[in-house]
């Protein structure tokens, strides 16, 4: 069974969001949509980060994707959060890293920034990522001190 999948954005972001859905349906994954859906009508990132950490949260064994504009403003929403750990990413050594190293839960993108075929690219590199542990575990459990 595929991983449970949240998306949520701002106006800024409902166009890559709404591609990237599609994207992960095709795929199997089971996706639930937070919203906004509506492109032109200006909405609060951080309303929309606060649904997609507390939905991450309070399902097990869940991811999340965000997206704003630059991917910044809902990063600052979801990370207030413990046990939330949101990596805004700009390419796919970072999508990398972001879940080797810092087994990131919810991704975060930049609807004004990043193309669909380097949405998928990084997607498809986070999700077959496995978290490495280890020395990094540490490191994870201070942020929630």
């Amino acid at each position: 069974m595929k991983e449970k999948i949240y998306l949520s954005s701002d106006h800024a972001g409902c166009k890559l969001k709404n591609n990237v859905k599609k994207y992960l349906e095709d795929k199997g994954y089971e996706i639930v949509d937070l919203g906004t859906n509506n492109e032109t009508e200006s909405v609060s990132y951080a309303e929309f980060g606060k649904k997609l950490a507390e939905s991450v949260l309070n399902t097990p064994n869940s991811y999340g994707i965000g997206f704003c504009g630059t991917g910044l403003g809902i990063s600052y929403s979801v990370n207030r959060y413990k046990g939330i750990r949101g990596a805004r990413v700009t390419s796919v050594e970072d999508a990398e890293l972001a879940k080797k190293h810092n087994n990131a839960n919810i991704l975060l993108l930049g609807g004004r920034q990043m193309s669909k075929f380097k949405t998928k690219r990084i997607i498809n590199k986070f999700f077959s990522t496995e978290y490495e542990g280890g020395r990094h575990q540490n490191r994870i459990d201070e942020l929630d001190k």
